[in-house]
């Protein structure tokens, strides 16, 4: 049986964690975008890796179950690295993110947990920008806690609900809830559950934020790291988090931001 790495999302993030990861172990990449898949499966496979692929839309769970389905043709899952979002740009509507950034990444976390045993570790990439954002404690309990089906209705309430950009950071912050909680199940299993949540990263949505919006470009002009951060950044974290040297690590969300939240919050 061979051990499997699930990447999601065939961005730039997702190619570096899949060059990072990849080597003895057999990759699956899975995007919505199925040319994206076939684009990344040839340049891996040109460069040695064992790699396969199939398409993942998050807004439909039957599609996380037909991925979980093809991971068992191949063998063991030992990570799974979730960097598959929609943007506020490429989504129609603030709903389209709750469905796929929200609820999509929660039915996936379930659905890989029944895979997950000794030694599994899963990523699920968050966003420091959740850190922006405040919702009352008993809605966040919701975002932890709630069944797959009641997850939207449990922020339908919230102040801007229905703008993309706040849509996104909403989910965002539901995914750090839900892995937080969702940790302690996986741990049954012999398995860890993290999230990450990077700062300003050089992928093409950052840039296209850094283009649009002027105060994203200043956050990172004032980075005490004295940079943006490159995808390679995540996919090294995601490396450690792998490792043995992280065994100890579940359940947390981790900042790779170069400092930005804490530039944001103290900076005099």
């Amino acid at each position: 049986m061979k051990n499997i790495i699930l990447i999601t999302g065939m961005g730039a993030m997702g190619l570096a964690c899949a060059r990072t990861l990849g080597s003895g172990h057999h990759l699956l990449l899975a995007d919505n975008d199925a040319s994206r898949v076939d684009h990344a499966i040839q340049h891996l496979s040109e460069e040695g890796y064992d790699v396969s692929g199939c398409r993942l839309d998050l807004g439909q769970a039957a599609s996380a179950h037909a991925l979980a389905d093809e991971i068992g043709k191949h063998g063991h899952l030992k990570a799974m690295v979730h960097t598959a979002a929609i943007s506020q740009s490429q989504a129609p509507t603030a709903e389209r993110i709750y469905d796929v950034n929200l609820v999509g990444t929660a039915t996936l976390i379930d659905v890989m947990r029944k895979l997950a045993g000794p030694g599994t570790v899963g990523v699920v990439i968050a966003s420091m920008g959740a850190q922006f954002i405040s919702i009352p404690a008993e809605i966040e309990r919701r975002l932890a806690l709630a069944p797959l089906n009641e997850l939207k209705d449990a922020i339908r309430d919230l102040p801007g609900y229905d703008d993309k950009n706040m849509a996104y950071l909403i989910a965002k912050r539901g995914n750090q809830l839900r892995v937080e909680a969702e940790s302690l199940i996986w741990a049954k299993t012999g398995a860890r559950l993290i999230s990450i949540s990077p700062g300003v990263i050089s992928t093409a949505q950052g840039r296209q934020e850094m283009r649009e919006h002027p105060e994203v470009a200043k956050i990172v002009d004032n980075c005490p790291a004295q940079r943006i951060g490159t995808p390679q950044d995540i996919a090294n974290a995601v490396d450690w988090l792998l490792s043995r040297h992280a065994s100890f690590i579940t359940g947390i969300d981790l900042r790779v931001d170069g400092g930005t939240i804490a530039s944001q919050r103290w900076q005099q």
